[in-house]
């Protein structure tokens, strides 16, 4: 992933800077210049550009970070409603000795997809902290 940003700011030691994503998707064939900003977020300077405040650079996350966020955001949920459809089965005999409705099948795929999902979120919002994305170069 690779993203244009603007630096707002600089540490002192040059190593790191915050930068303000320029989000430009639907501004590819448009000349209106309506390209909007982000929110502002820090990013690691690598290669010790010198960088000022109002400089535009490209913005780029490891290919590490990215596989393992498609790993726990997609993979994860997806493996867990499959495996609770394969189990509605079993559970339902065990629970009240009759085989599952399809509504029951249903419920059980969406907690499968709901729980883990959410505790995905969970994860990424308070326990773990992804590797900062990094400042490729100025442009």
């Amino acid at each position: 992933m690779t993203q244009s940003a603007e630096v707002i700011s600089v540490s002192e030691d040059g190593k790191e800077a915050e930068v303000c994503p320029i989000v430009t998707d639907a501004c590819l064939t448009c000349k209106e210049g309506c390209a909007r900003r982000g929110s502002p977020f820090k990013a690691l300077n690598k290669n010790g550009l010198p960088l000022k405040a109002g400089d535009l650079v490209s913005i780029t996350a490891s290919q590490t970070a990215e596989s393992l966020q498609a790993v726990f955001s997609l993979l994860i949920p997806a493996a867990c409603a499959v495996s609770a459809f394969f189990l509605s089965g079993p559970a339902s005999r065990a629970l009240w000795q009759k085989e599952s409705s399809e509504g029951f099948k249903a419920f059980c795929v969406l907690l499968g997809i709901l729980i883990p999902g959410a505790a995905v979120m969970a994860l990424s919002r308070f326990k773990i902290r992804p590797a900062k994305p990094f400042i490729e170069k100025i442009f």
